[in-house]
């Protein structure tokens, strides 16, 4: 039996939390779900998991908003820049944005920690498509 993915939604919205939740359980995907509602939140749990302590808890997927309050998506992955590689390498990071900025979109693109860049609202093909890859 495979163990559960790990799947850490970093979003300040709410609804979409509850959404992204809905949408798991409804496609009947065994996994446990981190949620945390500002970059910084997430990066502090990250920095956690360095020294091995919490290898058990690393999420297999990352979903990350840009516009959250406190720390961004942007300010979340200039910290993420250094957490080490061997929680990194572990891990699919995807942006989920409402954000259609052709800059944003592109930045995200040149970024090697992006897997992909997703537009919501999040389909349930598109989050098959993510848990899928």
């Amino acid at each position: 039996m495979s163990e559960k993915k790990k799947i850490a939604v970093i979003d300040d919205d709410e609804v979409f939390q509850l959404i992204i939740k809905k949408q798991i359980e409804m496609k009947n995907i065994e996994c446990d779900i981190l949620n945390f509602y500002n970059g910084q939140e997430a990066i502090d749990f990250f920095r956690s998991l360095e020294g091995g302590s919490g290898n058990g808890s690393i999420p297999d997927l990352v979903m990350l908003d840009v516009n959250m309050p406190v720390k961004d998506g942007w300010g979340f992955l200039e910290d993420y820049a250094h957490i080490s590689a061997e929680i990194k390498n572990k891990i699919s990071l995807y942006m989920v944005t409402s954000s259609v900025i052709q800059s944003d979109i592109d930045r995200a693109g040149d970024n090697d920690d992006i897997v992909g860049f997703v537009s919501k609202p999040l389909t349930n093909e598109k989050l098959e498509e993510i848990f899928n890859s």
